[in-house]
Order: C-alpha cells, then sequence, then structure tokens
C-alpha cells in the first residue's frame, strides 16, 4: 500500500509559481503527445489550465509554451517541485488507464534532465503506479 510519504510532494500545501505551474503543465501536454493524444489525458491537462487561469483570475485560457525536458530543467530550480513535475507526469501518463513505453521514455527523459537518479525515478514511479493500481485515488490525508 502506497502512503502519504511516499506520494509527497502531492497533496501537500507546496506553493507553486505561476510560470512553474504552467511549465509543468506544458511538460504535461509533451508527455501526453509522446503516444499519440488521448481524451482522458487532454482534459487532465485542460483543467489543470483552468485551475491555474482561475487562481490566477486570467481571464482566457493560458498558451502553454513548447516544452522539452532540456527547458523544464531549467525553469524548475526547487527539489521538491522538481519531484511533482515528475509525478504530475506519471499521473497524467496514467490517465487513459495504461502507462505506455513511449510515456514511460519520455518521462524517464524529464526525470533525468530534473536531476533524478535512474533509482530515484524507478522509487517516483513505484510509488504512484502502486497508489493508481490501488483503485483508491483518494488524497492520502
Amino acid at each position: 500500500m502506497t502512503t502519504r510519504a511516499e506520494l509527497a510532494p502531492l497533496f501537500t500545501d507546496l506553493k507553486l509559481s505561476a510560470d512553474d505551474a504552467n511549465a509543468i503543465v506544458a511538460a504535461l501536454y509533451d508527455v501526453a503527445e509522446s503516444d499519440g493524444k488521448h481524451a482522458e489525458e487532454i482534459e487532465m491537462i485542460r483543467g489543470f489550465v483552468e485551475m491555474l487561469d482561475a487562481d490566477l483570475g486570467v481571464a482566457g485560457p493560458t498558451k502553454l509554451p513548447a516544452m522539452t525536458p532540456a527547458k523544464l530543467a531549467v525553469s524548475l530550480n526547487d527539489d521538491t517541485t522538481r519531484k511533482l513535475a515528475v509525478q504530475c507526469a506519471l499521473l497524467l501518463a496514467w490517465a487513459d488507464g495504461s502507462f505506455s513505453d513511449k510515456e514511460k521514455a519520455r518521462v524517464i527523459e524529464y526525470a533525468t534532465a530534473l536531476g533524478f537518479s535512474r533509482p530515484a525515478y524507478d522509487k517516483i514511479e513505484q510509488a504512484i503506479t502502486g497508489w493508481v493500481k490501488s483503485g483508491d485515488l483518494e488524497p492520502l490525508f
């Protein structure tokens, strides 16, 4: 069973700047495109953009910049935010019910660019995948 500690910083009150949040969401869109666009993934991204826009008081939908692993690594300087980006990418990859090899390869590219070793990435993936496969997707509070 996945614990709250294994899912941190998910479900914490981590404060993100608008730039960090938009960079992460742009990376999610890039991951979603890695194996073709799936409605569930695109809907999840659209929901993120709507929440961010509402939080920031933006009138129209934010246009996400094109993102790459190298660009995200330059954009995110905080280790906790970097881990959150990898966790979010994994959650997005599972949004359509499967985690394809192409998605996994792209998420690993992001994790590597963000400074995660392969064992550190594997630990994050195991926690997220275990939580998703458990079927109990309620936040662990």
